[in-house]
């Protein structure tokens, strides 16, 4: 019988101390093709996540760019609300004046038309 060469088990952790002796050809699979492979799997893992990273930054970003907007939006709304509200007391103020006037009977209602 004749004696066998050293054949590697691959593995992805693959340890010298872990290595046995057994029949040769155990995988059929040339290097050149496992490299192949595996090169072709990491090309392909590394567009995966780097189109995920991608797309997490624009969504970050848009997520951003809305809470600017709505933050905008609100303090028009606050300034909006602030300027009818002196609106409101001037034209209350206004009114209750004229009704003021009109009481002591200083303004005659033919004249204001």
């Amino acid at each position: 019988m004749g004696v066998y060469p050293l054949v590697v088990t691959r593995s992805i952790a693959w340890k010298p101390e872990t290595a046995t002796v057994s029949s040769p050809r155990t995988f059929r699979s040339a290097n050149r093709i496992l490299v192949r492979f595996f090169r072709k799997s990491r090309d392909r893992w590394k567009e995966k996540y780097q189109s995920l990273q991608k797309e997490a930054k624009r969504l970050t970003n848009q997520a951003a760019d809305a809470r600017r907007s709505r933050d905008q939006w609100r303090e028009k709304a606050v300034a909006a609300e602030a300027t009818a509200k002196q609106l409101e007391a001037a034209l209350a103020a206004e009114t209750t004046a004229r009704a003021e006037t009109e009481k002591k009977g200083r303004i005659d209602r033919s004249d204001i038309a």
